[in-house]
């Protein structure tokens, strides 16, 4: 009878073969296993990342919070208290609520802020620190000033506790958001990024000049007072378009256009002059700019009869070239006050989508009722700025001067700390609105 059995070769093939998958399953596992462990890991360091980053942005947000009711014998009052020692140095022209050193790669966050009762009344003022030593992450608050009998058990007058809030902490840095416009713009004549563009850039200069644009398409010359100019021109003797006689609006338009000038007041006018005389702005696309002027009231004057929809007021940009107005720039109407207690100021905020060069301001004015162009309209205090933009851009190399540290309005936290060998990563942008003089 023949017997059959693996040969002594075919049993070394198959242990060989399960000694292969064996080691490849171990290996999978092995593998499998500890990813997990990093998994879980990381999950723990990410964790713990933003339990802290919670803790910090419920401080930062805090920061600089200034106003408060006043309280009094019947309660909290509406007047506003502001104690000076939210800012970290008044005297000496610092007027934020914070400072950021550095050391060993980590930033040190100091920041004040107002404590607050429930009626919205002033309690103190509390300086709170984020500081990292050893590699734990610590946050420190002090009372500078306080309103009441006994300060809180959280944040002592004197020798404050540190508090431990994490460890293992690689590194701990705080980012402020560059203002788009800084205080040396203001003094930097000749700086492309100026935010005082006009009647100069420099923003203690105030005096402006009109000049008249006439003797061609139908603009015909007015009475400025002064005519050499100043912080404010009064304007007379507008052309009208309405017909007396007939009482109808005449068929012949007429219109007066007046350019900003700076510079020489005293230049003599011509009729073409507005040309070489108007002062040319370049605006830059997709920035912010605001034009603001005051309208002051005068009491008895026909040009409270200024009927909206009929006469014609309004502000823009024309071409230095031509006069041709500016494409994807609208002109803006605006009105004289009509009431003693009515707003004098007029202002409007814009953007172009692409860069704009050699542009001069212009009013034009055509008049179709019939007194209000026997009135008066006194431009005063006329500004054009390059607006604070309300995004924020964060610069790592950037240390703010201490001019501009009130402008500063958000900061990003970067914080960052290991967990078995893992690491977690928080970074996170907090706005701190109450930052600053105001």
């Amino acid at each position: 009878m023949k017997k059959s059995g693996f040969t002594l070769i075919e049993l070394m093939v198959y242990i060989a073969i399960v000694g292969v998958v064996v080691i490849v399953a171990g290996q999978a596992f092995s593998n499998s296993t500890k990813m997990r462990v990093r998994t879980e890991s990381m999950i723990k360091a990410n964790a713990a990342a933003e339990e802290a980053g919670m803790l910090i942005q419920e401080d930062v947000a805090q920061m600089g919070a200034k106003s408060a009711l006043v309280t009094n014998t019947s309660g909290a009052s509406d007047d506003a208290f502001v104690s000076s020692m939210v800012y970290m140095d008044a005297d000496g022209g610092d007027l934020s609520s914070f400072t950021i050193s550095s050391k060993d790669d980590n930033d040190d966050l100091v920041m004040r802020r107002m404590r607050y009762a429930a009626d919205g009344s002033y309690e103190s003022v509390e300086e709170v620190e984020w500081f990292v030593n050893n590699g734990k992450l610590y946050r420190k608050c002090k009372t500078l000033q306080s309103a009441l009998a006994t300060v809180p058990d959280d944040c002592p007058l004197v020798d404050p506790p540190s508090v431990e809030i994490a460890d293992n902490v690689v590194s701990f840095n705080v980012i402020p958001a560059k203002p788009s416009v800084l205080e040396s713009d203001y003094s930097n004549m000749s700086s492309d990024n100026s935010p005082r563009l006009l009647p100069s850039t420099d923003r203690n200069a105030n005096a402006f000049r009109l000049v008249a644009r006439y003797g061609e398409d139908d603009f015909e010359n007015l009475v400025r007072e002064p005519q050499r100019g100043g912080s404010s021109v009064t304007l007379s003797g507008f052309s009208t378009n309405y017909d007396v006689t007939s009482q109808t609006v005449a068929t012949t338009k007429k219109a007066n256009q007046l350019y900003l000038a700076t510079g020489a007041l005293d230049y003599n006018e011509t009729s073409s002059s507005w040309k070489s005389m108007c002062a040319k702005v370049d605006l830059e696309a997709d920035e912010e700019y605001e034009l603001s002027f005051r309208i002051p009231f005068v009491s008895d004057d026909k040009s409270r009869s200024f009927c909206p929809g009929v006469d014609h007021m309004t502000v823009g940009f024309r071409n230095a070239e031509n006069g041709a107005p500016v494409e994807g720039l609208r002109d803006y109407a605006f009105y004289p006050p009509i009431a003693k207690n009515a707003d004098s100021h007029r202002s409007v905020r814009f953007s172009v989508k692409t860069a704009k060069k050699d542009l001069c301001l212009a009013f034009t004015f055509a008049m179709y009722s019939p007194t209000a162009p026997y009135g008066s309209v006194t431009i005063a205090d006329l500004t054009l700025n390059k607006v604070d933009l309300s995004h924020f851009n964060f610069d790592e190399s950037y240390v703010p001067e201490v001019e501009d540290k009130k402008k500063i309005k958000a900061m990003r936290l970067d914080l960052k700390l290991k967990r078995d060998g893992e690491s977690g990563n928080l970074s996170m942008v907090v706005p701190v609105p109450s930052n600053g003089e105001n």
